[in-house]
C-alpha cells in the first residue's frame, strides 16, 4: 500500500521519462542497507525538528546541513541536476500530498534544511 502510495505521490512530481532516468540511474548508487538508511533520516528529521526554531546560519543548522547532505551521498553520486531538482519539487509541495503518504521528514524540517543551504551559499 505505501508503494502505491509513493508512485501516485511522485507521478505527479517525475515526468515517466524522468521515473526512467531514476530507475536506470539508481542501480549505480551504492549499495546501503535501506533499515538502516531509513533509521538514520528519521533520527537525523527528530533531532532538527527538536532544535527548531534555529537559526540557519549557526553552527549548529550547518551541522544538521552537513549531516543531511551525507545522508544523501547515495543519491548525489548517480542523479543528475534534473532529478535532484525534481525531488526538490517534491518536497517543496509536501503540504499537497501529506495525507495521502507520511513524509520522511516534516515540512519544518525540509523548510530548515533550504534556509541553511541558503546560509551556506
Amino acid at each position: 500500500m505505501e508503494t502505491d502510495n509513493w508512485k501516485a505521490v511522485t507521478d505527479r512530481y517525475f515526468t515517466p521519462e524522468e521515473k526512467a532516468r531514476w530507475s536506470d540511474t539508481m542501480p549505480d548508487a551504492p549499495a546501503f542497507d535501506q533499515e538502516a538508511y531509513s533509521r538514520q533520516w528519521s533520527d537525523l528529521s527528530a533531532r532538527i525538528e527538536g532544535a527548531l526554531p534555529l537559526d540557519p546560519a549557526s553552527e549548529s543548522a550547518q551541522a544538521f546541513l552537513a549531516e543531511w547532505q551525507a545522508l544523501l551521498t547515495p543519491f548525489t553520486q548517480v542523479a543528475t541536476r534534473e532529478m535532484m531538482a525534481g525531488a526538490t519539487r517534491l518536497y517543496d509541495n509536501m503540504a499537497e500530498w501529506q495525507g495521502e503518504q507520511k513524509p520522511p521528514f516534516a515540512m519544518a524540517v525540509w523548510d530548515f534544511i533550504k534556509q541553511a543551504g541558503a546560509a551556506k551559499r
